[in-house]
């Protein structure tokens, strides 16, 4: 899940308090002890704190280790982004200082991210993200140290046109560094089967987490009011998006879908919430379909938990996820479900269609036909709000720490 400038795949924090006030950063390499918590030093890293899937998921679980003692910190090679403010106060952030003379990225922060193992020596480093994944294990292979590198893959493995430059070269060396870890860590089991088959990485040698979401602060914040024309409209039935305007995401397929949806139900509205680098495709395909009417594209929105709520049907459409915990927190709000049955994750998060329809990918009539058949006849939100609670984030902390004691920690 790649960075993105909407609150879309994300879930408040988990275990703590948010003010960052009274939290203080250092730069690496300032501190050589880390007695905060308990047992020993874990290490998480991520470049920024924009707001994202990967990024929130990473401030949920560094929040929710160090509330249950555990010795954590989070390293960043940037002090930005708007998540910031949901770390918990006794979260220790340490910034990396980057070497002027790189030109690529995360690995700027290379000389830093040694001279900080060197002092702290962390019992485990967890990279989020291709990218400081495989600065991880780069140093991983050349430097002799004791610390375990673990990195965290949140999307499936599949072909995707729009990458940078950069991100092709990443892809390109995973398979020959994922086998270096010495433990990877998956969102699903989708993404873990995707390691395996595309890495020479064996797949008893990948464990699967879950994405802590907390449930009970998006039903919270579900019924909080928002300023939009249609959440709040009884007499309308909203098919909502919220998420990164991508080309993974295949928002037009959701338009043309949506197009014939309404088509065959003028009550119908639709939003696609979010930003992301094909909004002015989206934009014009809008208007090319003559939906301006009928589709709102309102861009970030700050509580999107309050439309999951009101909306009879969130759709969608991407052509391959991780685990897209916009899911769960749709079915934490009681918002019925259609999805591609992609790789991976829709298909574990909705239990094989029991939660929800799953599509082909890029089935436009079938998408449509899917939606129309759940507005016709939804699933009871009861029934999908118990199925968000098996995502609670006391269920997936207590597989961490199992992960902790087994694999970082064990006897």
């Amino acid at each position: 899940m790649e960075s993105t400038s909407v609150r879309s795949d994300t879930s408040e924090i988990t275990g703590g308090e948010t003010d960052s006030t009274d939290r203080s950063t250092h730069v690496a390499g300032e501190r050589t002890d880390s007695t905060d918590g308990d047992g020993p030093l874990i290490s998480f890293f991520i470049p920024d704190l924009t707001v994202g899937g990967a990024e929130q998921v990473t401030v949920n679980i560094v929040n929710g280790l160090s509330a249950r003692g555990h010795n954590v910190e989070l390293l960043l090679s940037r002090t930005e982004g708007k998540l910031q403010s949901q770390i918990a106060s006794h979260v220790r952030v340490v910034e990396l200082p980057p070497d002027r003379t790189s030109v690529f990225g995360v690995a700027a922060h290379l000389p830093a991210l040694i001279s900080y193992i060197r002092r702290t020596k962390p019992a485990a480093l967890v990279p989020h993200l291709s990218h400081p994944s495989i600065v991880c294990l780069t140093i991983n292979r050349f430097l002799e140290t004791e610390t375990k590198v673990i990195p965290t893959h949140h999307s499936a493995f599949t072909p995707s046109t729009d990458q940078s430059r950069k991100d092709r070269i990443v892809n390109r060396l995973v398979p020959h560094l994922y086998p270096s870890a010495d433990r990877i860590i998956a969102v699903s089991d989708g993404v873990a089967d995707s390691i395996a088959e595309r890495t020479p990485v064996n797949r008893e040698d990948i464990s699967v987490l879950h994405n802590p979401v907390e449930i009970e602060s998006v039903q919270e914040r579900a019924r909080e009011p928002v300023d939009h024309r249609w959440v709040e409209d009884d007499d309308l039935d909203v098919v909502l998006f919220v998420g990164r305007i991508a080309e993974q995401k295949d928002l037009e397929t959701w338009l043309r879908a949506f197009e014939r949806i309404h088509e065959s139900n003028p009550d119908t509205r639709g939003i696609i919430a979010g930003q992301g680098p094909h909004r002015d495709e989206i934009l014009a395909l809008v208007e090319k379909l003559a939906l301006e009417d009928v589709v709102s594209v309102p861009g970030y929105v700050e509580n999107p938990f309050r439309f999951m709520d009101q909306a009879s049907v969130f759709l969608l459409s991407s052509q391959y996820e991780g685990l897209p915990t916009v899911l769960i927190e749709a079915l934490a709000c009681g918002c019925p479900i259609v999805a591609t049955d992609c790789p991976s994750g829709p298909r574990e998060i909705l239990a094989d269609g029991t939660y929800g329809k799953l599509v082909p990918v890029g089935d436009v009539t079938g998408l449509a036909d899917a939606v129309s058949a759940t507005l016709a006849d939804p699933i009871a939100p009861e029934r999908l709000r118990e199925r968000a609670n098996e995502f609670r984030p006391e269920a997936v902390f207590d597989d961490y720490e199992q992960f902790i004691e087994t694999y970082i920690t064990p006897a």
